[in-house]
């Protein structure tokens, strides 16, 4: 089962005429919030954890009911219309076995044909949960302060100015060259303002002035640009990149798993008008086993495609950095499910909302999940670090300039050889 469902039964008790509670025995199952610890109630006989247990557990005091816990559907399901028929929490309602659940069940108009819902309670979505990509090598800095296209249009750039300058002085080159001018000589000289080295003479000739100013104008911001970024990529951890739509995770190579537990989901993204959302559903997997979910993702290039809610549980189970998708799907709302006709919905509807405008039901979520974090390890700290951030450059941080020195080296033994086997040649002939 995806999400460690209860389910939970009501008395009321004998002698009780109140005309807040039905008679009988009102039966739900519960809100799955994790906690490192469980509450105790003289309400039910069962021990259960979450923020919904603490919300029943309030108005079992006020209205004077009782409540038993069921931990797993029969079928294992959760509330999906498969072959004419509710199954899971929904099924259970249906034919009356149970008469309520607060766990979370979505709002969907076909689920309104069968059962009653009480007031909203919060929005949840579907989203997809990534493990924290690792960071490109650092020896990629040399790369990194522009982009692709930008290494292009440099490197066209350079070719064009150079062929300009080259039929500018090569009538009168010996200001330039100690030797006969040729074009990868101009080249070389013209890179010189890139790398900030100096020159030691300019041609006379009054046409290349002009240009030789703006080229240096323009090599000077170049450079400035890429010494400043180089230096920000250094010293500072380069962030991974993450998946942050929808279109960027179908156009990725991640496999996408979720838990067969009847969800509306599957069905919602192989139908969809959306073209993304078809092309999500190619690459959905459902998991008979929930427990091993972690095992495809994990390590394997998977997404884990769940509700936002849920998906912190999973995170504080599996012990590693991972990330959710900006992008939601399908955003709904979550209420507790009545029995079709619950003549007390209105009363506790009342307390639902007193609890919901007094903050006291976030409150109490944001208290069992810091519980549960804390248990698991996973305990976030907000705010900003104090620590000295500051260290050392290590090799590692420096090793693209090793690389091209290496390169440099291996193209001068190359071009070193040529000349050789050239001159070599001549003297045979």
């Amino acid at each position: 089962m995806p999400h460690a469902v209860g389910l939970l039964t009501a008395t009321r008790p004998k002698g009780d005429r109140s005309p807040h509670m039905p008679r009988g025995t009102p039966r739900t199952p519960r809100q799955d919030i994790p906690s490192s610890t469980s509450r105790q109630s003289s309400s039910r006989n069962v021990t259960a954890i979450g923020t919904g247990i603490i919300m029943m557990d309030l108005m079992g005091s006020r209205l004077n009911f009782t409540y038993t816990v069921q931990t797993v559907t029969p079928d294992g399901q959760w509330a999906d219309y498969i072959n004419g028929t509710w199954t899971g929490l929904l099924g259970q309602l249906v034919r009356r076995e149970k008469d309520l659940t607060f766990n979370n069940v979505g709002i969907l108009h076909d689920r309104l044909k069968v059962v009653d819902f009480s007031i909203p309670l919060k929005t949840d979505a579907f989203s997809a949960a990534l493990e924290v990509p690792s960071p490109p090598p650092r020896w990629h800095a040399v790369f990194y302060p522009f982009t692709t296209i930008t290494w292009i249009a440099l490197a066209a750039t350079c070719i064009i100015t150079t062929l300009f300058f080259h039929l500018l002085i090569f009538k009168d080159s010996s200001v330039v060259y100690n030797h006969k001018a040729d074009v990868v000589s101009t080249l070389v000289w013209m890179v010189c303002a890139l790398l900030r080295q100096s020159v030691t003479r300019i041609p006379s000739s009054p046409g290349t002035h002009p240009f030789l100013v703006c080229w240096w104008l323009v090599s000077l911001v170049l450079a400035a640009s890429f010494v400043s970024n180089i230096i920000a990529y250094i010293t500072v951890p380069a962030a991974p990149k993450k998946i942050k739509t929808m279109k960027e995770l179908a156009d990725s190579k991640h496999r996408l798993y979720m838990g067969d537990y009847g969800s509306f989901v599957p069905e919602y993204m192989a139908t969809s008008p959306d073209p993304v959302y078809r092309r999500l559903s190619q690459k959905l997997n459902l998991i008979e086993n929930y427990n091993e979910l972690g095992l495809y993702v994990l390590g394997n290039d998977g997404a884990f495609i769940e509700s936002t809610e849920y998906i912190e549980y999973a995170l504080g189970q599996w012990h590693t950095d991972m990330y959710y998708v900006e992008e939601n799907m399908y955003p709904h709302q979550i209420a507790w499910v009545y029995q079709k006709g619950t003549p007390w919905i209105a009363t506790f509807n009342w307390y639902l909302e007193s609890m919901i405008e007094s903050g006291l039901a976030g409150r109490w979520r944001a208290e069992e999940i810091t519980k549960y974090r804390k248990a698991q390890g996973r305990l976030v700290t907000r705010g900003t670090s104090t620590g000295d951030s500051r260290r050392p450059l290590s090799l590692e941080d420096l090793q693209s300039a090793f690389y091209i020195l290496g390169l440099g080296v291996m193209l001068s033994t190359v071009t070193l050889g040529t000349e050789f086997a050239a001159k070599k040649r001549l003297l045979i002939c």
